[in-house]
């Protein structure tokens, strides 16, 4: 493995590949968000006031979100056939007065859960909090056929359960997963697609100040897990206190995962192991330490047809504009270090990694194990402990069964330790990597470390060393926006941030 020296400096050279003509333009433009219109009626829910003899109108609402399913006021279609998909769809509760294009709108109190295997709609069904108000599900579930389904400004806390068994231990928000979102296709009922969840609050439980490891071992849920369900759009959601972070699991191609905090995670903050995902200005922070769990801020694996790790390709996928950090309360006993950006069993084709903020007290920064076609940069990695021996770097590797890496760029990076590499035709330009006997260094690159504000100080250390000194790419948002999404110069300047002349 070829490891470039502690400061780096190369001579300019223009990118060679033609990744430009490869990339699809969604993943080279920046992201927007667009809201399903309304085009039927509006109905209203209120546990407080409602009551199910009402008619779902301002002044009758319906109670809770899980008694206008269950008691069938939904109109939706399902495939003929069990088993197969390609059957035709015949229509469920004909005469139900909720149909797609139209939105429910629910107000403060507990609605249940809602788990259900079959909802497909042919335009959009809105289910959205009134404005001002906190309507609470313990779980919201879709595990089947379902499409066409948006929720927006919703609570989610699995201790709000109010059934007889504690919430970990009820099967009826813990069967088949335990997260407070799931989108799940089965292959019984069918396959889903086309969610949104926008501006959604989920958590295991308000307050877990008292929890040890074993209580977070045995109670916390996972926030959001999306599996074989292809077009979801996930963004402005709040997550905490929870196991695994979001999860875009297999076969949930061409989906959105954009400006979502996660906040205290005891597995993996977000897992992104599909195609054609856009996974964008998220901040993941507070890694708990509670298990023997490898615990990573982002992590991708691939999976092939024989169902093992390592022994398929993950393609098109943009990890840009976030932040992580690994440590947010060094006085919490279970605080730990998740590493950074880690995909060990590639492989990996066609990613972008640009404008991310690792902040890590781990070895990998950004690592990837079996690397092809793909660029990472203007990331900024720095280590949060300085005063041990652990130093994040970013490492570009040959995949563990020795298939190599080839076809990259690494450039424009700031990195607290190294930038290795192996494989053929891997260009490294324009890093500027410290190393940790030379940590203090950060005082002269960033605005404020100590309060983790990686922006760039003006001065003639970053001067002669950062600024104005990185490659620009035609075909990279990051060549032309920083991790702000601040304009950047003709020459951009070294890490996720330029500075604003």
């Amino acid at each position: 493995m070829k490891h470039l020296p502690f400061i780096l400096f190369v001579i300019f050279i223009s990118l060679s590949c033609s990744k430009e003509d490869s990339i699809d333009k969604k993943f080279v433009d920046d992201y927007t968000f667009e809201e399903p219109e309304i085009s039927g009626n509006t109905f209203y829910i209120d546990p407080i006031n409602g009551s199910m003899e009402g008619d779902g109108s301002v002044q009758k609402p319906w109670k809770t979100l899980q008694q206008v399913f269950d008691n069938g006021l939904v109109q939706y279609y399902k495939h003929a056939e069990s088993y197969n998909p390609e059957s035709e769809l015949v229509i469920v509760n004909e005469d139900a007065p909720v149909k797609g294009g139209d939105r429910l709108v629910l107000k403060t109190g507990y609605h249940g859960f809602l788990r259900l295997n079959v909802l497909m709609l042919n335009d959009w069904l809105t289910i959205e909090a009134a404005e001002g108000e906190t309507p609470v599900l313990s779980q919201i579930m879709l595990n089947g056929a379902f499409k066409n389904i948006y929720f927006k400004g919703i609570t989610v806390d699995k201790s709000s359960y109010q059934g007889t068994e504690n919430y970990w231990e009820s099967e009826s928000i813990t069967r088949n997963s335990d997260a407070c979102v799931y989108l799940g296709s089965s292959s019984f009922w069918g396959k889903g697609s086309n969610v949104k969840l926008n501006g959604l609050f989920l958590r295991t439980t308000g307050n877990v100040s008292g929890w040890s490891a074993d209580d977070w071992v045995e109670k916390a849920a996972s926030g959001i897990g999306v599996r074989s369900v292809e077009n979801v759009n996930i963004v402005n959601c709040d997550i905490e206190n929870i196991r695994f972070g979001i999860s875009v699991d297999y076969y949930s191609n061409n989906s959105n995962v954009v400006g979502n905090t996660i906040t205290n995670f005891s597995g993996d903050g977000a897992r992104v192991i599909s195609n054609n995902v856009l996974f964008a200005y998220n901040t993941i922070q507070g890694c708990l330490k509670v298990d023997d769990n490898h615990d990573d801020g982002i992590q991708s694996f691939s999976r092939g047809e024989d169902n093992s790790s390592g022994t398929g390709v993950v393609s098109n996928v943009v990890i840009r504009g976030n932040i992580i950090i690994s440590i947010i309360d060094k006085n919490n006993p279970l605080a730990g270090s998740a590493q950074g950006i880690g995909c060990f069993d590639g492989m990996f084709d066609n990613w972008i990694v640009e404008n991310n903020v690792v902040v890590s007290n781990t070895y990998h920064g950004i690592s990837f194990y079996g690397f092809t076609n793909s660029t990472i940069v203007n990331n900024t990695v720095i280590d949060q402990i300085p005063d041990d021996n652990i130093c994040p770097w970013i490492m570009i590797h040959d995949h563990k069964n020795g298939t190599e890496s080839r076809n990259c760029v690494i450039a424009n990076n700031i990195v607290s330790s190294t930038v290795s590499y192996e494989g053929s035709n891997i260009e490294v330009l324009s890093n500027y990597a410290f190393g940790k006997e030379n940590y203090e260094s950060v005082y002269n690159i960033f605005v404020s470390p100590d309060h983790l504000d990686f922006h760039l100080l003006d001065n003639d250390y970053t001067r002669q060393s950062i600024i104005d000194l990185g490659e620009k790419y035609s075909n990279m948002f990051s060549s032309a926006a920083d991790c702000d999404r601040n304009n950047r110069d003709e020459m951009p300047d070294l890490g996720a941030y330029e500075f604003l002349k």
